[in-house]
C-alpha cells in the first residue's frame, strides 16, 4: 500500500447484525426497510438470493455480482462507487456466505474517520513544504491577505495575524504553521504553482471536527435517510486526496539539506542500523 492510500477493507465498517427477511414477519420486514430507505434482504437460507421490496411486496431474486462486495475489499476501490450507485446497500461476503451488510452512511463510521486524518495530515505539511522549497514565508502569506483586503475574509485574516499576540506566536512555529488549509492553498494558487481546489478544505472541516461526511436528506424528518449526493461528492474528493498528495511533492523542490544528505546517500555513508 502506498503511504498515500486508504488501506480499510468492508470488514472494518460493515453491520454484522442483520435482518434477514422472513415470511412470517413480511410486514415487520417492510416497515424497517421503509423507515431506512432500502429494498434489499437477504434471505436466510441461500447466500445468493435476496428478497427486493417492490411497492408492497418482497420479491425473491438472486444477488446480482453488482451487490456484492468481500470482507477484505478496500472500501475506496474504483468499482465501489459504481456499485453504490445501483445498489445503495451491498452484501458483503466471506467464503462464499453473508458476513454482513454495507449502506453507503456506514462511511461515517470511526474507523474512516481515522484513516482519512492521516492523508490530511500529510497533504497540509507537504503544501507548507512546496511553499518553503519555492521560497516563500509567513511575509508572502501577510501580502497574500494584504493584496486580498478587499475581501472580508482576507480583511479580517490580514488583521488577524499582524496583532503583536499572533505575530510574536508565529515566531515560535515553522514557516506556514500558523496558517488555514484555505490559506495555503489560495497562496500556492496566487504564486501560480499549481492549481488547486478548495473542496479539501470541506473534507478537512468535516474530518477534523467529527462531523458527518454523509449527509442526511432532513434529520428532523427521517434519522435514518441519507444523502447519496453527499456520499458520491465525499467520495469523489478521498480518491483524489492521493493523487493531489502526488502532485504537491511533485511540484516540491529539494532543500539544500536535503540535497546533502541524497549525496551521502549515494555515497553509502548512511546505513539502517536494526534495534
Amino acid at each position: 500500500m502506498a503511504d498515500n492510500e486508504i488501506d480499510l477493507c468492508f470488514n472494518r465498517i460493515m453491520t454484522s447484525d442483520v435482518l434477514f427477511y422472513g415470511d412470517a414477519f413480511k410486514e415487520d420486514c417492510k416497515a424497517f426497510c421503509n423507515k431506512r430507505n432500502i429494498t434489499y434482504l437477504p434471505s436466510g437460507n441461500d447466500s445468493n438470493v435476496c428478497y427486493k421490496l417492490n411497492s408492497s411486496e418482497f420479491k425473491k431474486k438472486g444477488i446480482e455480482e453488482g451487490q456484492r462486495v468481500e470482507v477484505t475489499d478496500k472500501i475506496f476501490d474504483n468499482s465501489v462507487l459504481d456499485k453504490f450507485r445501483r445498489h445503495h446497500v451491498l452484501f458483503v461476503y466471506r467464503n462464499n456466505r453473508i458476513a454482513g451488510v454495507v449502506h453507503f452512511c456506514d462511511y461515517n463510521r470511526d474507523p474512516v474517520f481515522l484513516n482519512i486524518y492521516p492523508l490530511l495530515l500529510q497533504f497540509e505539511r507537504k503544501l507548507r513544504e512546496l511553499l518553503v522549497s519555492r521560497g516563500l514565508r509567513n511575509e508572502d502569506m501577510m501580502e497574500f491577505f494584504k493584496n486580498n483586503s478587499g475581501k472580508e475574509h482576507y480583511l479580517e485574516k490580514f488583521e488577524h495575524y499582524t496583532s503583536e499576540k499572533i505575530q510574536k506566536g508565529m515566531k515560535e512555529l515553522e514557516p506556514f504553521q500558523a496558517f488555514d488549509l484555505k490559506d495555503l492553498i489560495g497562496l500556492v494558487n496566487s504564486k501560480g504553482i499549481l492549481r488547486m481546489s478548495e473542496n479539501m478544505c470541506d473534507l478537512r472541516n468535516h474530518i477534523m471536527h467529527v462531523k458527518d461526511i454523509v449527509k442526511h436528506k432532513n434529520y428532523e424528518v427521517s434519522s435514518l435517510i441519507y444523502s447519496f449526493e453527499s456520499f458520491d461528492r465525499f467520495f469523489g474528493l478521498i480518491r483524489n486526496l492521493g493523487p493531489e498528495i502526488e502532485r504537491v511533492s511533485k511540484a516540491t523542490l529539494p532543500s539544500k539539506e536535503e540535497e546533502e544528505v541524497t549525496k551521502l546517500r549515494k555515497a553509502g555513508l548512511f546505513r539502517h542500523i536494526n534495534g
